[in-house]
């Protein structure tokens, strides 16, 4: 096969003409191929927090959001 991206109009005329027969023929292909319906998939669910894979806080700490913040030095 030629390479499409080098080659004339017409060249590219005369590669539809040889494998479609007639431009009617290519745009009915491209239509058909357009008109298809859509396969549509299920929105992705985001998991709700605190599932199995989190992160918890170990037992006896406290949290790095409540603490309190470091006093200056000096």
């Amino acid at each position: 096969m030629t390479d499409l991206m080098g080659s004339t109009a017409h060249e590219l005329l005369a590669q539809i003409l040889a494998r479609y027969g007639s431009i009617d023929v290519f745009i009915a292909r491209l239509h058909a191929l357009l008109d298809t319906p859509t396969v549509e998939r299920p929105a992705a669910v985001v998991p709700a927090a605190g599932g199995r894979h989190r992160l918890a806080e170990p037992t006896g700490t406290v949290p790095m959001t409540t603490a309190a913040p470091p006093r200056p030095s000096g």
